[in-house]
């Protein structure tokens, strides 16, 4: 599955400024989903999407780590 290029510098981690809620990061990944591959996150197998969001993991890191394991699937 085609990962969603990552500008350079971009880290992994959301910074204190990022208050978004799970519903907002969520929604970010759906959107990074369908302008990446044209498929909703919805239409990706499952993953640990809490998980990553209490780590803090940038939204446009968590899409393409659910990509990578959707191709992992095929």
């Amino acid at each position: 599955m085609p990962q969603i290029k990552v500008k350079p510098g971009i880290p992994q981690k959301m910074d204190a400024s990022d208050a978004s809620t799970f519903e907002q990061w969520m929604k970010q990944i759906d959107n990074y989903c369908w302008r990446g591959v044209g498929l909703s996150v919805y239409d990706l197998p499952d993953c640990c999407f809490r998980d990553w969001y209490d780590k803090r993991v940038r939204a446009i890191r968590a899409a393409n780590r659910a990509l990578r394991r959707a191709g992992a699937c095929e």
